[in-house]
């Protein structure tokens, strides 16, 4: 058995993880960032088993910076999104929730070190985690363009540590690991675990209810299966206010408008039911060989609000007197001629309605104007198994797994323009789905060649298939109906031409057969990497890993890393790596059409696939796969078993980065025509457009302190840590292409998107974090850090804003009830501290030669044009304080 519980601490698909806890006496001793847990042991021996093939490093043995978070660290944290909870102990580590994104509400999109999201690699029990179906289209312009795993999909119950590494190691692990790598380790110990939780913002709102099981069953020794659970239900918050137009509409009219509910958009926290599950389980073959197996299923529901449509525009004087047009009305409500003319046509052959006929408006069926109701619907399922263990020596795990993620889209409230009289008001838009299937074959074995340790050798292979599909939505979602362009003759026999309608479902057009696809692609991959202690204090490590991509052809990577201790209390290390991602089969073929807000008019944007005619008029070129070059260096002190300290610098230059383009206005004739002769079927309503593009570059530079210290007294036991980070992102290149006569020269990476790119972060984020126990009491007190950021916005929004740094304070009192019950009470945000207001410009009423910023802010309602009050791209939320109560049990 001894050679068994060895081979599950190395064993790595791709990494190194399976039963990490076996071998581990201190797998809950807190280390780096982690927050402290009450253990005796040195906190310096904590086995890791990410970045390295080796089974004895520690975290401060390790030539490049890493965090464990014990199970006893997430069972403390306030929310129950596996994103708040690491943002919390991460500092590197951010994540907003955007209130209004389309399905960027639904899957947030996290980022580590200032990176987007598919270039942090997400590992469980070591084995490669499958991206979201979404590809982030309304997350920051960080995140645009990018397609990462769900983070929200793993229940914390179902954990017993997380490891992440904040280093480049795609020479290691493969594709997307450029920021870093999330290890999740599955629990697999006996016995029953339920946890609940109850709490409510500071404001009423936001109920949230959780309710979490975890069971092992008690196997003979070398066997395990365990089944975890997790139910959570969120209601809505809501920190808006009424939007300027809604409110003068109902106050200049009461008797017709004042049924308008206040406020009239919802902007906060979606509401979210959702169900996650976790198996995992292995059995002994023999005392050295393992069949193992692990998997999840989990459902979230989804909802919110989108932007409302004003029945009748609403003008009025600004403070300056000055008239200003408060909330446009747009198309959706013109009149539409309802009688066809027989037998006469317009010079496109369409139809010509008779103009002096019968009408219709679909103020007859929302003359109060209308919020459309966005859902979704988020399914998650994997499946890994496989068989490791030692065969003389030999180190082995051979491996297959299965991972989809898919969102389907609802939306209710709202109808299709082009329809007229015949729309239905609720839709269905369809299904995007995200499938990965690996097999891998990992080996390792050790050598002595009389050094300070084992020569490490490690090598391997890797298949993997990852397709992307779009599912068409139900008809009238995306029907191009005969109201979409009208011509109609006047009462003087003339021909003319009606406002264009939207069209499919408003607010988010349903996927039609233009946009369905079932695309995906193959990568195989093969591995070497050694690892040894060269001279005592001096360890060395080396990989390289080539990979093929279909379509995109081969690339080799490299790592290499050093550490040289001077003493126990002193070492240094450095790390020196490259990367290789290639454009997911999402980013190759998304399509997406939304409504959008241009100061107070609403707008269609719509996102095209390089290889349309439609990306294609605006300049777009094939996709090619981004580079990285990632070198870090830092030192580590250890002066005694109850403190250390680790500084380290790193250096991340990602060249031909894959994201999305600023938005291409379409505001010419001649780019409308473009767009006919491209055949796009909403030519002639589209306001602007994006692509997936590589035309830019970054460098992204930062320095990690983490110090932890450990302090016994006579009153108790005091659990100190202190985490910073700082983090600058510069844009080295912005592409500027000729896209031909009539889009002319176009910078790719507009002002906005490279200003929010640069400075959509707090620069510096960092947390104290002191735990306190005495005997069956335990206090946590943290108080968290976000240095000021800059928001970039057009002039017609309002113009740029900084906003200014931020403290948030969080405790947690618990005690130890029984043996087998904990119950404790605590505060997120104790102080119920808000972020600056969204407050950009007043009094100017309509764009200015000199870009000046018009009017976003209304002094009258408290609140923006939408009714926003706070940035959602916040980092500490715009939700203000949480309380909650929890109560644990353990048999």
């Amino acid at each position: 058995m001894r050679a068994l519980a060895i081979a599950s601490l190395w064993a790595l698909p791709t990494t190194a993880w399976a039963e990490p806890f076996a071998a581990d006496p201190v797998a809950d001793e807190p280390t780096d960032t982690a927050e402290p847990v009450v253990q005796e042991t040195p906190q310096d021996e904590s086995i890791i088993v990410t970045g390295t093939r080796r089974t004895d490093r520690t975290v401060t043995q390790s030539a490049v910076p890493i965090d464990v978070f014990s199970a006893q660290t997430l069972e403390t944290q306030a929310s129950g999104d596996m994103n708040n909870l690491l943002r919390n102990l991460v500092p590197s580590f951010n994540v907003a929730r955007f209130a209004i994104a389309d399905g960027s509400t639904f899957v947030r999109p996290p980022t580590l070190r200032g990176l987007p999201p598919d270039q942090i690699l997400v590992l469980v029990n070591g084995k490669r985690r499958h991206r979201a179906a979404l590809v982030q289209i309304g997350g920051g312009s960080l995140a645009a363009g990018a397609q990462g795993p769900d983070l929200a999909q793993i229940p914390t119950i179902a954990i017993e540590r997380i490891e992440v590494l904040r280093d480049g190691a795609a020479a290691q692990y493969g594709s997307d690991a450029i920021a870093g790598v999330i290890n999740y380790g599955l629990k697999r110990d006996a016995g029953l675990e339920v946890n609940t939780r109850v709490g409510q913002t500071f404001r009423g709102d936001g109920e949230s209810y959780q309710v979490a099981l975890k069971y092992g069953l008690p196997l003979p020794e070398g066997n395990y299966t365990t089944v975890a659970f997790e139910y959570l239900k969120s209601e809505q918050t809501s920190r808006g206010v009424q939007r300027p137009g809604a409110l003068l509409l109902a106050q200049s009219n009461p008797a017709v408008y004042g049924g308008i509910r206040n406020p009239v958009q919802i902007w906060g926290d979606p509401k979210v039911e959702a169900y996650r599950g976790f198996l995992n389980a292995g059995f002994s073959v023999t005392d050295d060989v393992e069949v193992y197996f692990f998997g999840n299923m989990g459902q979230s529901n989804q909802e919110g609000d989108f932007n409302y449509r004003q029945p009748v525009p609403f003008t009025g004087p600004n403070q300056f007197g000055n008239p200003t047009t408060y909330g446009a009305a747009g198309g959706i409500f013109n009149t539409l001629y309802t009688r066809v003319i027989p037998g006469l046509t317009d010079a496109r052959g369409r139809p010509v309605y008779d103009g002096t006929g019968p009408t219709f408006n679909f103020n007859s069926i929302y003359p109060l104007g209308f919020t459309p109701r966005f859902f979704g619907t988020v399914k998650d399922l994997s499946t890994v198994g496989g068989l490791r263990g030692n065969l003389g020596g030999l180190n082995f795990d051979v491996s297959a797994s299965y991972g989809e993620n898919s969102i389907d889209y609802y939306m209710t409230n709202t109808l299709n323009p082009s329809l007229g009289p015949d729309s239905p008001f609720d839709f269905y838009m369809g299904r995007l789905t995200q499938r990965e299937t690996n097999f891998n074959a990992d080996f390792t074995y050790p050598v002595d060649l009389g050094l300070a340790s084992d020569l490490t050798i490690a090598f391997g292979g890797e298949h993997r298939n990852e397709a992307y599909q779009i599912s068409l939505g139900d008809p009238a979602s995306y029907a191009i109906g005969p109201y979409g362009l009208q011509s109609f003759r006047d009462a003087n026999g003339v021909i003319r031409t009606n406002t264009a309608q939207q069209l499919g479902s408003n607010g988010f057009p349903g996927y039609g057969p233009d946009s369905t696809i079932n695309q995906g692609r193959n990568s195989y991959a093969i591995y070497g990497e050694l690892e040894v202690d060269l001279i005592e204090g001096l360890s060395l490590s080396g990989a390289v890993r080539h990979e093929n991509f279909d379509g995109f052809g081969t690339t080799t990577n490299w790592k290499a890393t050093a550490r040289y201790e001077f003493s126990p209390a002193l070492a240094i290390r450095g790390a020196a790596s490259t990367g290789f991602r290639a454009p997911t089969p999402g980013q190759l073929f998304t399509t997406n059409v939304a409504t959008a807000f241009s100061g107070a008019n609403p707008i269609e944007s719509a996102i095209y696939p390089v290889a349309t005619a439609a990306a294609q008029a605006a300049g777009a070129t094939p996709l090619t796969p981004e580079t990285s070059k990632n070198y870090s260096a830092g030192v580590v002190f250890t002066p005694t078993s109850a403190l250390s300290v680790t500084i380290d610098y790193y250096n991340i230059e990602v060249d031909d980065r894959i994201g999305l383009t600023g938005n291409i206005e379409i505001n010419t004739e001649a780019r409308r025509q473009a767009l006919r002769d491209a055949n796009v079927a909403n030519a002639e309503s589209l306001g602007r457009l994006r692509y997936f593009t590589n035309a830019f570059a970054t460098r992204t530079q930062g320095v990690d302190v983490v110090a932890n210290y450990v302090l016994n007294t006579d009153i108790g036991r005091f659990n100190t840590t202190v985490a910073g980070n700082y983090n600058k992102t510069e844009v080295t290149r912005a592409d500027t292409i000729n896209a031909g006569p009539i889009f002319g020269q176009l910078t790719l990476i507009d002002r906005v998107r490279e200003g929010n790119i640069e400075n959509g972060l707090p620069k510096f984020r960092g947390n104290i974090t002191e735990t306190y126990t005495n005997g069956p009491t335990t206090i946590v007190l943290r108080a968290n850090y976000f240095d000021k950021y800059t928001s970039f916005a057009l002039p017609a929004d309002g113009g740029d804003l900084v906003i200014g740094s931020e403290w948030t304070f969080d405790v947690e009192t618990g005690i130890q009830i029984t043996p087998w019950a904990r119950f404790a009470v605590g505060a997120e945000n104790l102080l119920n501290n808000y972020p600056d207001r969204n407050y950009r410009a007043t009094g100017l009423n309509g764009p200015t030669a000199n870009n000046i910023p018009v009017q976003n802010w209304y002094p009258f309602t408290g609140g923006t044009i939408a009714g926003t009050v706070y940035p959602d791209d916040s980092p500490i939320g715009i939700n203000g304080g949480f309380y909650y109560a929890r109560l644990n049990l353990s048999f």
